[in-house]
């Protein structure tokens, strides 16, 4: 039975299915947590693993996580000087900072029988980009517990210059967060809030309790230059801003916008700006 079990175990040893031996974080290697500006309407994240140690290396499974969130990548890359490893992001708890802890399945490249390893080191989230994204979790998930929220059919009132994009959003509260307030919200980088608007953080909180209320998102354009429209990626991202014991200060997230919705607000850029 002995030599049986030897034997299962150096057939295991040839396929490569042992466990990786865990060592050291390698040295030269360093880990940083991040999302690009695309990667806000993908709710993707990436580490990015860059290695000062002047030979390369091979990872084939990678963890990342916080007591915020955990996700992995699996697959084959290497890493030689640097690497990014995409990750889908889950949905982020409540918390401070976007610092984590990352390990990986590695090995060194050039033999192919090098062996595999797991380590483990941090993951710094240098830009404070995933910090900002687990806060907008956080807002979100507190303020559609706090209440259901529905965005009705957009409007346009007057005309030219003279114009306003209107879409009126509805809190129903749930009774359950009677603490949690909607904050007002935020304008974007293609469009600008009206005066009539709840404005953070200007606006007085709206806490969550009682009758349902309706609050209008009334918007005007920040510019008027066609390139502008052309290049936008994120002109329909207005923020959402919340209060709450749990939520840190200033946090928000994107008003969620149907097709329709965000088709309309863009129709809405010829007329105002004369391009008709």
């Amino acid at each position: 039975m002995l030599a049986a079990g030897l034997l299962i175990g150096t057939a295991l040893a040839a396929c490569g299915t042992t466990e990786p031996r865990e060592t050291a974080w390698p040295d030269g290697l360093t880990a940083y947590l991040d999302q690009t500006r695309l990667q806000r309407n993908t709710g993707e994240a990436f580490v990015r693993l860059v290695n000062d140690a002047g030979s390369s290396i091979e990872v084939s499974r990678l963890e990342v996580g916080s007591d915020r969130f955990r996700a992995r990548w699996t697959g084959s890359e290497p890493v030689d000087p640097e690497m990014d490893f995409d990750f889908d992001m889950p949905r982020g708890k409540c918390g401070e900072g976007g610092d984590a802890e990352v390990t990986i399945t590695w090995r060194e490249t050039g033999e192919a029988a090098a062996e595999w390893r797991t380590s483990t080191g941090p993951a710094e989230d240098r830009y404070a980009n995933v910090d900002r994204l687990l806060d907008r979790d956080c807002a979100e998930r507190t303020l559609t517990e706090a209440a259901e929220i529905t965005a009705g059919d957009p409007r346009v009132e007057g005309e030219g210059k003279q114009s306003v994009f209107v879409l009126p959003v509805t809190f129903a509260s749930t009774e359950k967060a009677p603490e949690v307030t909607f904050d007002g919200w935020e304008g974007t980088v293609l469009f600008q809030l009206a005066a009539e608007t709840p404005t953070w953080p200007r606006t007085a909180p709206h806490p969550m309790t009682g009758d349902p209320i309706t609050l209008e998102l009334r918007v005007l354009p920040a510019r008027c230059d066609p390139h502008a429209l052309a290049d936008d990626k994120v002109g329909s991202l207005f923020r959402v801003h919340v209060g709450g014991p749990d939520v840190p200060d200033g946090a928000s997230y994107f008003l969620p916008l149907s097709k329709a919705q965000k088709t309309a607000l863009y129709d809405f850029l010829p007329g105002y700006c004369g391009w008709e």
